[in-house]
């Protein structure tokens, strides 16, 4: 009787695990379909020449990635059957099963468990969400106080799952030791618990035997750079910012050097962040802008000085750390011998971002470590591979290095601040109001489509009112708190290793970011009008054993590798362009009479100008094209080279002048501003100052034709010639014209 009542326990068993399995495997190979169909729709709406070049020339790319995504199907249907089927069981308990039953239960759990996975990514990860709804707008207990919606929420959204995943396990153990007939026994006599304390103990002394008997930490300074893409130094609360969005990176500055007029020569990531590590100027190290050449790309890698190579081959460890802003290091090593970051941004890139996002299941169930490895490519999309992993891994990298007599130099480099200004819960809501109602509430909602055929892409955020702007600032605001807590978690990391006192650590940018401005909107790298923000940043300089002060001088982050170089292995290196700035550090000088010199970077959007209509430039799917021949790279057309650098504008600035060279539809126009009057260029006054114009004038075109840089005293002082030649085919730059722009 007894194996009667179990094989019909064993029946009903085998028939509702057999209906729920077709139920979860049919619904999400629906959920597939929906999703691929979605992006045909997609890239049929799409009118840009990358459009046609996908289909084309990468159909059979996107047609293997489409099917590996069946992978990650295929793992949640098999949890869900793992889950679903206790909870089914219990539910029809001793009842003969029908299918239709088991089928609207499975159903109907699984839509709830959809949800509640919604909800959790629309409250912690929004910019996710805002990506399909742009409009959509959503707020759980907005009036609560910050711990209590923290504590609600986790509850909510953590708790309960855990508490139904034990449930779920107890019964799959409970279930398979009968299935397998295992008896399970607790007598463990007291002497196994004396075994294991004793082993326990012998382990934990003997690890901490280990540690007094390791060589200690070399006397040679370690360094650590931590940089954000797009961090500007003005919204620092340590640099006078009426918000309080950096209190750990203020108690680090109370200790430091803080350099609060670092310029970056080009406001673009890679060859800036090139230019930090070569100690060199764009137009020696070759990249002028985000789309180069593999030749360009070979230059730097064969012939350019790398600050980590030369203090790898002086005894240090090396490595770079970071996210998809970070893949730069991918093609561009720099000398790192260990490089943890994102794929470069290739144009297949571009298409697995497309594929991935059109399909929910992704961000819903792989924006996590197992996804990460599951899907490497995630790493290399900007919404995925958050900055709170890339500072685990900085910190696993920092608490078990292999040989720990030996130097380290790290750069931890993240995407917190750039553009869209995403940032997941609570950082989204930190400093914006939550009254706010609008298509910008998560993140700026901007079409990638556009972006890519069209030049004026931005053009909707100039009529913005000021509440949206304020709102956009606001959510830029939170992106810098949350580096900031990242920053701390570092800190923290280095001082419980007791690594501070000898370790330099600089707090650092690639570039600025334009935050409407005058005459800016939301870019970077496009011109030199509003005043210093786009080429401005952070350069918090922490020495041990040196006394913290401001030093309110033009640097440039070309002279951070001499500098570094110099504090660490004590050596120079003559390739590099850069100063050392040891005497400031140690208190040596009060001025190095340096002046900023500076060059605009690829124009992902139109420029504009005050007086002239603009020069046109043509959008980015005209100007580029897809390199087969180099890894499927974004490459700029090299027709367009020569004349792409010509369009430039360029920069000379220095203690109380800056002048602007800015190509036009009708030549070129040269702007003078005193910038201690004037930080925002809003006035012309070379004609008030006829005698300052040509002197910058004449030193800014001895920059732009020969490379040489002149320091603050001699442009204000040396003789100059009495003619000042400007070569004619910087007056006439033509692009292939679509469209046309005016003044502002």
């Amino acid at each position: 009787m007894a194996n009667k009542e179990d094989t019909m326990k064993n029946h009903t068993g085998g028939s509702i695990l057999l209906w729920t399995c077709l139920t979860v495997v049919f619904f999400h190979m629906v959920l597939f379909l929906i999703s691929c169909s979605m992006l045909l729709n997609q890239a049929k709406s799409i009118n840009s020449t990358f459009t046609e070049g996908a289909i084309q020339d990468h159909g059979v790319y996107l047609f293997f990635g489409t099917l590996a995504l069946l992978r990650g199907y295929l793992l949640v249907s098999i949890c869900y059957v793992i889950v679903l089927f206790p909870i089914i069981k219990l539910w029809i308990g001793d009842k003969e099963p029908r299918k239709v039953a088991v089928i609207w239960r499975a159903l109907l759990l699984m839509l709830l468990s959809i949800l509640a996975l919604f909800l959790r990514m629309m409250i912690f990860k929004p910019y996710f969400v805002a990506q399909w709804m742009p409009e959509w707008q959503f707020e759980i207990m907005p009036n609560a106080p910050g711990e209590l919606k923290t504590i609600t929420l986790w509850t909510l959204l953590n708790g309960i799952p855990i508490i139904i995943i034990s449930a779920v396990i107890l019964f799959w153990l409970k279930h398979l030791s009968n299935q397998l007939k295992l008896l399970l026994t607790f007598k463990i006599k007291m002497r196994y618990y004396l075994i294991g304390a004793s082993a326990i103990l012998l382990f934990w002394a003997s690890s901490n035997l280990l540690k007094l008997t390791f060589p200690s930490e070399t006397e040679r300074p370690n360094v650590i750079i931590i940089a954000s893409d797009s961090l500007r130094p003005d919204h620092l609360s340590c640099n006078g910012y009426q918000r309080n969005t950096s209190p750990n990176i203020d108690a680090l500055e109370a200790k430091s050097i803080n350099f609060t007029k670092c310029f970056t020569p080009i406001g673009s990531t890679l060859e800036s962040m090139i230019g930090l590590m070569s100690s060199q100027y764009p137009h020696t190290h070759g990249v002028r802008h985000m789309f180069p050449s593999k030749n360009d790309v070979l230059k730097v890698n064969q012939e350019s000085p790398k600050l980590p190579k030369i203090l790898k081959n002086s005894g240090y460890e090396t490595a770079v750390i970071g996210d998809w802003c970070s893949a730069i290091f991918n093609e561009v090593p720099m000398g790192f011998e260990n490089i943890q970051v994102s794929e470069f941004d290739s144009f297949r890139i571009w298409l697995s971002q497309a594929l991935y996002m059109s399909h929910p299941v992704i961000p819903m169930y792989f924006d996590n470590k197992f996804g990460y490895w599951l899907f490497p490519k995630l790493e290399s999309f900007a919404h995925y591979l958050r900055a709170e992993v890339v500072t685990d891994r900085a910190i696993n990298k920092i608490k078990n290095r292999k040989n720990k007599t030996k130097p380290f130099f790290y750069t931890i480099f993240t995407g917190c601040n750039h553009f869209a200004y995403h940032a997941p819960y609570p950082y989204y809501e930190k400093w914006t109001d939550p009254k706010y109602q609008g298509p910008n509430k998560y993140q700026v909602h901007f079409d990638p489509n556009e972006f890519i055929s069209s030049s004026t892409w931005d053009e909707k955020f100039f009529s913005y009112s000021d509440k949206e702007k304020q709102h956009i600032i606001d959510l830029y605001d939170g992106c810098v708190s949350r580096f900031d807590d990242c920053v701390g978690r570092i800190i923290k990391t280095l001082e419980s290793e007791n690594l501070m006192d000898n370790t330099i650590v600089l707090i650092t940018s690639d570039h600025g970011e334009d935050l409407f401005e005058p005459y800016t909107s939301l870019t970077h790298g496009v011109s030199f009008n509003g005043g210093d923000q786009g080429n401005l940043v952070p350069c918090i300089l922490y020495v041990p054993k040196t006394e913290p002060r401001k030093i309110n001088n033009i640097t440039r982050n070309i002279d951070l590798a001499p500098t570094l170089l110099k504090l660490t292995v004590n050596k120079t290196e003559s390739r590099f362009e850069g100063t050392n700035l040891s005497p400031y550090i140690k208190g040596e000088a009060s001025a190095l009479n340096l002046a900023f010199y500076g060059e605009t970077s690829f124009p992902f959007v139109q420029r504009r100008t005050k007086s002239d209509i603009p020069l046109y430039v043509p959008p980015l799917d005209e100007l580029t094209y897809v390199d087969k021949n180099f890894k499927f790279h974004i490459v700029l057309k090299p027709e367009y080279e020569k004349n792409l650098i010509k369009s430039k504008e360029r920069c000379l600035r220095t203690k109380s002048w800056k002048i602007v060279f800015s190509p036009t539809k009708n030549g070129y126009i040269h702007s003078l501003y005193n910038i201690e009057n004037d930080p925002q260029c809003l006035k012309d006054v070379s004609n008030e100052f006829p005698s300052i114009m040509k002197r910058m004038k004449h030193f800014l075109w001895e920059w732009i034709l020969h490379g040489k840089e002149y320091s603050n005293d001699q442009i204000m002082n040396d003789p100059l010639p009495s003619v000042n030649q400007i070569p004619s085919d910087y007056e006439n730059i033509k692009f292939p014209q679509s469209e046309t722009i005016s003044p502002l």
